[in-house]
């Protein structure tokens, strides 16, 4: 079983945002489907360049691409919604 990755991130203003994408090994997504990683008010940029973001654990249990807390989407794209982070993948069941 390998992660999920994330294919996009457009949360700029996250810590672990570089590029349009995700560097840090895993994000987990709430309940919600919000990014529950998303990180600002840091002005330096955190993670490793080389490192691609994955999904850790999703508790949006309602999503259709959950199972077990486990993503089973082939990739997610995160975006802005509001003042935080979700996740664009989402579908619900």
């Amino acid at each position: 079983m390998q992660m999920t990755p994330v294919a996009k991130c457009s949360a700029s203003t996250c810590t672990y945002n570089q590029q349009q994408l995700c560097h840090t090994l895993g994000i987990n997504v709430g309940p919600h489907a919000e990014c529950a990683t998303y990180s600002y008010g840091n002005p330096a940029k955190a993670g490793f360049k080389e490192v691609k973001g994955g999904i850790g654990a999703c508790q949006a249990a309602d999503c259709r691409f959950n199972e077990q807390l486990e993503c089973k989407a082939s990739d997610i794209d995160v975006e802005m919604h509001a003042h935080h982070a979700d996740c664009h993948t989402y579908e619900p069941k």
